[in-house]
C-alpha cells in the first residue's frame, strides 16, 4: 500500500458522511463505506483488500432514497492501511466522466448534506 499524499483537495468534502458502497474492479465486487464525499471524490474504506492505486474503478451507492444505485466511475489516487493491523485499508478516489444525471445527484447530495449541518451549527 502506497502512503496518502498530503492533502490537495480543491473541492470541500462533507464528513463524516457514511453510506454504505460497493467498488467494482474488473471482475470483483468489494464491499465498503464512503467516509466522505465531494463532487469530485471520495474516500472509501474497503472491506477487502482494496485495488491498487491507478486502476479504474466503479463506486456504486446508493444516496438517500433512491431505488438504485449511482455508479460513478473513478480512478484510485491512493490507498492506505488502516490505524491498527485489523482495520480496513482506505483509499482516495477521484470521479472521471460522470454522467450528468449523476454529477447533478451528488451535487444534490453534497448541498443537501451542507443544508442540514447549517441548520445544526
Amino acid at each position: 500500500m502506497t502512503a496518502r499524499s498530503p492533502d490537495q483537495r480543491q473541492t470541500p468534502r462533507i464528513q463524516p458522511f457514511v453510506a454504505p458502497c460497493r467498488l467494482v474492479a474488473g471482475e470483483r465486487r468489494i464491499p465498503g463505506y464512503l467516509s466522505d464525499l465531494s463532487t469530485r471524490g471520495a474516500r472509501v474504506s474497503c472491506d477487502e483488500e482494496p485495488p491498487p492505486v491507478g486502476a479504474d474503478v466503479i463506486l456504486e451507492v446508493r444516496f438517500g432514497r433512491q431505488v438504485h444505485y449511482s455508479r460513478l466511475p473513478a480512478e484510485v489516487q491512493w490507498v492506505q492501511a488502516g490505524p491498527e493491523p485489523s482495520s480496513p485499508p482506505d483509499l482516495g478516489l477521484r470521479f472521471k466522466e460522470v454522467s450528468p444525471k449523476e454529477q447533478k445527484v451528488l451535487e444534490a447530495v453534497v448541498q443537501e448534506f451542507r443544508r442540514r449541518a447549517a441548520q445544526l451549527a
